[in-house]
C-alpha cells in the first residue's frame, strides 16, 4: 500500500478504532479485538505502528493474540525482525545510558536519566519501548557543567536547556541544564522553581536496569506526572508529538496516586497554566488507551482531546509525518522561525498563552546565546 493510499486508508473511523482497540489490549484495559482484521486492515496498523514509534510495544501484543486474530505470518515474521532490533538496541543504549550515569556520577555531578530509559521501566516489557537519545539531567550551574563537558568534547550546541554530545558509538546525548521550559517567561520562572524543589528526590532515585546493565537514577512518579506532561506540550509547539509519548504518560499515570497526590499534581499544572491541555491529554488516555478513571487527573475535555488527538494522528512520532510542515533543504533560522509561527497558530485558541509567547522567547533566546558566545 502506498502512502498516499495509506494516509486516505486512515481517515477511516473504522480503521482508526481498530488500531485504538490494539492499544487498550496492549494497557490491559481489554483482553483481545473485538474482531478479526483484513490483511489490508493489519497492513494499515503496522504502517501506523511505525509512523508513532509503537511497533515493539505492540508486537507483544499481537504475538499474543488468539492465532484467529493475529496477522498474515509473512507480516508478523517481518514485524518481529522490527521488534527484535529494537530490543537490540534497548539492551545497548541501557548499558550506554548506565556508564554516561556513571560517568557523570564518577566526576562529581549527581544526575538522573530524563525520559527513554527510565520511562520504559514502567512498561510490562522496557525492552519493547522504541528508545531515542539518551537525555540526562545533571546538577549543577550552566557554567559549571559545560567547564566540565569542555574538557572532555566540545558541545555541538547550547541551547537554553541542554547541550547535545555524539559518543564514539554515534549515541546521542543530551546533556540537560535544566529538564525543559516553557515560552511564557511567567510559567517558565514556576516551572524552574518547581524544578529545583523536587530536584533532590530525582538525583536519589536510583533503579536498576534490565538484564544487568547497570544502574541510574530516574525521576519519581509526582516528578514524571509534571514533567512528561510537560515535554509533550512542549513538542506540540515543536514539530509536533505522537502517540509513544503519550504511552509514556499512560504507564506513568498508571502507577496510580492518592487523592493528596493527585491535588498536588494538579496545583502545579495549573500553576503552569496547563489545566486545559491536561483535560485534553486525559481524553486521550480514555480514548486511545482506557486508563481507569482512578488513574485520571482530571476529567477528559472531549472537544479539546479531538483536537488535540488529530494532531497526534496527523503528525506522528515528533511530527515528522505531518504533510503540512514543508520543511526546506538548508532552511534559514528566519525562514523557520517564520514557518514555526505560522504552524503554531492553530493552537491559539485553546492555548494562547504559550502561542503568543513563542516568538518573544525565540527572539529573547537568539539574543541570549549570542551574549554567551553559543
Amino acid at each position: 500500500m502506498s502512502r498516499k493510499n495509506a494516509s486516505e486508508f486512515w481517515e477511516s473511523k473504522v480503521q482508526t478504532d481498530a488500531f485504538f482497540e490494539l492499544l487498550k489490549v496492549s494497557g490491559h484495559s481489554r483482553p483481545e479485538l473485538s474482531r478479526t482484521l483484513t490483511e489490508e486492515e493489519w497492513g494499515a496498523i503496522y504502517q501506523q505502528a511505525q509512523k508513532q514509534a509503537l511497533a515493539g510495544v505492540l508486537f507483544d501484543v499481537v504475538s499474543a493474540l488468539p492465532r484467529e486474530q493475529q496477522p498474515p505470518k509473512a507480516l508478523l515474521m517481518k514485524w518481529y525482525g522490527l521488534a527484535l532490533q529494537i530490543r537490540r538496541r534497548n539492551l545497548q543504549l541501557n548499558v550506554t545510558a548506565a556508564k554516561v550515569y556513571a560517568r557523570f556520577r564518577k566526576h562529581g555531578f549527581r544526575a538522573a536519566i530524563l525520559k527513554g530509559q527510565g520511562v520504559a521501566l514502567l512498561y510490562p516489557n522496557p525492552l519493547s519501548r522504541t528508545c531515542g537519545d539518551i537525555d540526562i539531567w545533571v546538577e549543577g550551574t550552566r557554567k559549571g557543567i559545560l567547564k566540565y563537558l569542555y574538557g572532555t568534547s566540545k558541545p555541538l550546541h547550547v541551547v537554553y536547556h541542554n547541550t547535545p554530545l555524539t559518543l564514539s558509538d554515534n549515541t546521542e546525548v543530551e546533556v540537560h541544564f535544566t529538564p525543559s521550559w516553557m515560552n511564557n517567561f511567567c510559567t517558565n520562572y514556576r516551572l524552574q522553581r518547581f524544578f529545583k524543589r523536587t530536584a533532590e528526590a530525582q538525583f536519589t532515585h536510583e533503579v536498576e536496569l534490565p538484564e544487568g546493565a547497570g544502574r541510574i537514577a530516574m525521576p519519581t512518579a509526582a516528578f514524571n506526572r509534571v514533567y512528561i506532561l510537560v515535554h509533550i506540550y512542549r513538542h506540540l509547539f515543536g514539530e509536533g508529538i505522537g502517540l509513544r509519548q503519550l504511552m509514556d504518560y499512560y504507564y506513568v499515570l498508571r502507577q496510580g496516586f492518592t487523592e493528596q497526590e493527585r491535588k498536588a499534581t494538579e496545583n502545579v499544572l495549573k500553576d503552569l497554566g496547563m489545566w486545559r491541555f491536561v483535560r485534553a491529554v486525559m481524553y486521550v488516555m480514555q480514548k486511545v488507551f482506557g486508563l481507569p478513571q482512578e488513574n485520571m487527573l482530571a476529567e477528559p475535555d472531549e472537544k479539546e482531546g479531538k483536537f488535540f488527538l488529530n494532531e497526534v494522528m496527523m503528525a506522528g512520532n515528533f511530527g515528522h509525518y505531518d504533510r503540512r510542515i514543508v520543511r526546506k533543504v538548508n532552511e534559514s533560522m528566519g525562514s523557520r522561525f517564520v514557518r514555526m509561527t505560522k504552524r503554531n497558530l492553530r493552537f491559539w485558541r485553546s492555548y494562547p498563552s504559550e502561542v503568543f509567547c513563542t516568538p518573544l522567547f525565540k527572539v529573547w533566546h537568539t539574543c541570549w546565546r549570542k551574549y554567551h558566545g553559543y
